[in-house]
């Protein structure tokens, strides 16, 4: 359960600020915040309860297909490496990277976002033209 919760904080996360992500994982949290809660619940009870956060329309629909995917093929626990994470809806490098770190304390890659894409290619230390492109030339 902390291991999911971990994961959804991660997924609300993008393109909304910290103190918003907290209130909704508090909500969500005092509506069971569990792998078989989240399955029970409708695309539409969820978006309600994530309303705040950014894209939720689409956060919605992939925390739904995420719950279903981590019970039918993950005995309700996330998976153990990025790689595999990167196959739920709505999980990409920079998320699957850092959930892995913390949840598992394995590191197989960098979680790199927009910012420090920006700011790696202006030190110069890279030269890419996406945040993954600059994740592949960091590690």
């Amino acid at each position: 359960s902390w291991r999911f919760q971990v994961l959804v904080a991660l997924m609300l996360s993008s393109q909304t600020k910290d103190a918003v992500v907290g209130e909704t994982m508090r909500s969500l949290q005092d509506h069971g915040l569990d792998v078989e809660n989240m399955h029970r619940m409708s695309e539409e009870q969820i978006n309600k309860l994530i309303r705040k956060v950014g894209f939720h329309n689409n956060k919605a629909k992939y925390l739904k297909k995420a719950s279903e995917i981590l019970l039918d093929q993950y005995e309700g626990d996330i998976p153990k490496t990025a790689a595999e994470m990167m196959n739920l809806p709505g999980v990409g490098p920079k998320m699957a990277y850092i959930v892995e770190s913390v949840v598992y304390g394995t590191t197989t890659g960098i979680g790199v976002d927009t910012h420090m894409h920006r700011m790696f290619n202006a030190l110069g230390w890279v030269k890419s033209k996406t945040p993954e492109g600059t994740r592949e030339q960091l590690e």
